[in-house]
C-alpha cells in the first residue's frame, strides 16, 4: 500500500513541476483583443512583448517626478478598495503624447513597453468613466 502512495505522489509532484514550468515562459503574449490589468502586469512587465492594453486607474502623480506627458496608473481594485490612489502596491508610468487623462479616471491605454525601461508607451489612452466615492 506504502508503495502505490510513493508512486502516485511522485506522479502528481511530476505533473506539477511540468505543469509549471510550461506555464511559466519568459515572453508572454496576450490573445487579440485581450485586456489585462496592473496586476496583471507588475511581476514582470518587460515579459510582455508588442502592443497590449491594460486597463487602471489613474493615480496622483504629484508624490512621482515624472514629465508632463507621463501618468501613473494603479490596480482598479485597489484604488476602489483604499478609496485613494496613493495605497497601491504597484506604479504604472504611463508615457501618452496626446490630452492627459485626470486623477481618478479608469482608463484603457493600448500601446508597449519601451525596450530595457519600464514605463509603458501608450499610443492610444481611452477613458471609460471617473470614479467617485463623494
Amino acid at each position: 500500500m506504502k508503495k502505490y502512495i510513493f508512486v502516485l505522489s511522485a506522479i502528481v509532484l511530476i505533473a506539477a513541476v511540468a505543469f509549471t514550468g510550461l506555464s511559466n515562459g519568459k515572453t508572454r503574449t496576450v490573445k487579440e483583443g485581450g485586456m489585462l490589468s496592473v496586476n496583471d502586469i507588475q511581476a514582470d512587465p518587460s515579459a510582455y512583448k508588442g502592443a497590449i492594453t491594460i486597463t487602471g486607474v489613474v493615480a496622483d502623480k504629484s508624490r512621482f517626478k515624472v514629465p508632463a506627458n507621463v501618468f501613473i496608473m494603479v490596480e482598479t481594485s485597489e484604488a476602489k478598495l483604499c478609496k485613494q490612489t496613493g495605497c497601491a502596491r504597484f506604479y504604472l508610468p504611463v508615457q501618452f503624447e496626446g490630452k492627459m487623462p485626470q486623477e481618478w479616471d479608469e482608463v484603457n491605454v493600448t500601446g508597449s513597453f519601451a525596450e530595457g525601461r519600464m514605463h509603458f508607451v501608450a499610443t492610444k489612452v481611452e477613458v471609460l468613466r471617473h470614479l467617485s466615492f463623494k
